[in-house]
């Protein structure tokens, strides 16, 4: 029932309210990666970096094509927009290390090679460095790799 609430308010766009039930099921151990890919946007959606980059980090380095397969129109990734709003904000600073931590974890829904363009500006965040690092390197393999997508 909860997971039905959350996947209803994700799709409405309301993350915020999305997000507590998203919780309940990670805290139940009842998280599929689906549901992490959906509980890493509500995160960034409402501010929550560090734990949307904890999410993102884990996922990359267990299997990057959970979320680069990710198929903006029937998953209903909210992604597109939210990158289009961000790039399209003129008061937003693209140079800025932790919107340039943002944009790259959205971009890796869409374009690898612009989530690793933005996850490298992001670099300076000295508390993400190592993991950001090991991130990047674990994309450019992926990038560079024959496995295609589904």
């Amino acid at each position: 029932m909860s997971e039905m609430l959350a996947n209803s308010y994700f799709i409405s766009r309301n993350f915020s309210k999305a997000l507590p039930y998203f919780e309940e099921m990670l805290r139940k151990g009842q998280v599929s990666d689906k549901i992490r890919k959906k509980l890493l946007i509500c995160y960034i959606a409402v501010g929550r970096i560090d734990d949307a980059f904890e999410i993102f980090h884990a996922l990359v380095l267990r299997d990057p094509f959970i979320i680069i397969n990710t198929d903006p129109y029937w998953d209903d990734c909210p992604c597109p927009e939210m990158v289009s709003e961000w790039e399209g904000n003129p008061t937003a600073n693209l140079d800025e290390p932790r919107i340039s931590l943002i944009l790259g974890m959205l971009y890796l829904f869409c374009n690898i090679e612009r989530s690793i363009h933005y996850l490298k500006k992001a670099l300076p965040l000295s508390e993400y460095y190592p993991r950001l690092n090991q991130t990047i390197e674990r994309l450019r393999q992926v990038k560079s790799s024959p496995k295609k997508r589904l």
